[in-house]
């Protein structure tokens, strides 16, 4: 069985696009487009009629190149594993408070740090996701000194910054949460 192959629509088709607005095809030439009876006060009152709006201030190109977004995993160390497991709140949580804390004081540096080779925890259902926002700038000059050709993952990049506060900040709460439960360890 052949598959039909779908053409990848590289530029603006105005036929293609007039097929698919709820208002059907529009005519060929604005010559033969109808008078249209809203009036200028009409228009400024209904945000799409009679104007064009310009460019969506959050999509401009400036803004979303100022900061990119990295996803995140972390995990505890295997050595933390006994602590979360006896701290009598999920490690995943605990786990997620960490990462939350940790992004919270951390600022990314042009310069690259290799992930520790510490051994981590085997559970992976104790792994915490999360996206973060970082500078662009500053991670291109990572990216550019580290990976010029773009195959390694952001997070791969930054976590030699980021696991080590995370790690931090999961043994400074098993260390509140063994100060207010004092029978759980």
């Amino acid at each position: 069985m052949v598959r039909k192959r779908i053409p990848l629509v590289t530029r603006p088709d105005p036929d293609y696009s007039a097929s698919l607005s709820p208002h059907g095809p529009r005519p060929d030439s604005a010559s033969s487009l109808p008078e249209s009876p809203i009036s200028v006060d009409t228009a400024e009152q209904m945000p799409d009629a009679g104007r064009t709006i310009g460019p969506d201030p959050v999509a401009q190109p400036d803004r979303m190149a100022s900061s990119i977004q990295i996803d995140v995993r972390a995990t505890a160390l295997d050595r933390q594993a006994a602590a979360l497991s006896a701290c009598g709140i999920a490690p995943a949580q605990v786990i997620r408070a960490a990462l939350r804390r940790a992004v919270k004081r951390w600022t990314l540096c042009p310069t690259y740090m290799p992930p520790a080779p510490h051994k981590r925890a085997g559970d992976t259902s104790w792994t915490a996701r999360t996206s973060v926002a970082v500078p662009a700038a500053v991670f291109d000059r990572l990216q550019a000194t580290q990976d010029p050709l773009g195959v390694c993952s952001r997070w791969s990049l930054v976590r030699g910054q980021l696991e080590p506060l995370i790690w931090e900040e999961i043994d400074a709460l098993l260390d509140t949460l063994q100060d207010d439960h004092p029978s759980a360890g």
